[in-house]
């Protein structure tokens, strides 16, 4: 038989081993992500969704407040606080960018790279007429609101098409090519131009270099 001292022994070692069992069970790595309501109910929370609610609205909301807190942290500040593109302030205003161009030169001719009358007129002018200062030509295909302008130019000089000759303080087309050519064949456009120009602007006719 074992004696009273070995059975003290006994029963405190099983006793000591009762305590290292519960202190394991409620342990931090054990209860970790378990959350306890005012009930005593005990459930988990994850990343996104819930476990083990119990079907309370209110254990629910205070979950998914907290879940909804949590991401909120985990986003940069950056993300936040960009600031949104606008739309860009600038407008075009054809009626400006008209008074701008004709401040370049007293003669102005509205034209297009690929178009063949425009190619033409220019080529008549610059074969016959010395001008100064020269003619401002301006391609409406490579203007960056080249049919902005272009409409704008149809309100105010009555035409629509290129080539488009502005010559003088007025708005008014003095022609497309048709009209300049029939000027040069009838010896009309160099006093024209000159009358036009209002002093502005020089027009001299170039001479016809000889074949001897």
């Amino acid at each position: 038989m074992l004696t009273t001292r070995k059975l003290r022994i006994s029963g405190l070692a099983v006793f000591i081993l009762i305590l290292i069992v519960l202190f394991t069970l409620n342990s931090p790595k054990h209860a970790k992500g378990m959350k306890t309501n005012d009930k005593g109910e005990k459930y988990t929370l994850t990343s996104n969704k819930l476990i083990d609610s119990a079907n309370d609205d209110k254990i629910d909301d205070a979950i998914n407040n907290e879940i909804k807190l949590n991401k909120q942290e985990e986003e940069s500040p950056e993300t936040n606080t960009q600031p949104k593109k606008g739309k860009p302030s600038y407008e075009f205003d054809p009626a400006k960018a008209l008074v701008e161009i004709r401040t370049l030169s007293p003669m102005v001719v509205f034209s297009k790279t690929y178009c063949p009358y425009s190619k033409k007129l220019k080529q008549l002018l610059k074969d016959n007429y010395e001008i100064t200062p020269e003619p401002r030509i301006v391609e409406l295909d490579k203007h960056e609101n080249g049919e902005d302008l272009q409409s704008y130019l149809y309100e105010v000089t009555d035409r629509r098409t290129v080539p488009n000759v502005l010559v003088g303080s007025t708005n008014k087309s003095r022609g497309g090519y048709d009209d300049i050519v029939k000027l040069h064949n009838e010896g009309r456009l160099l006093e024209l131009l000159n009358e036009w120009g209002n002093k502005k602007l020089s027009v001299k006719k170039k001479e016809t270099p000889s074949n001897a």
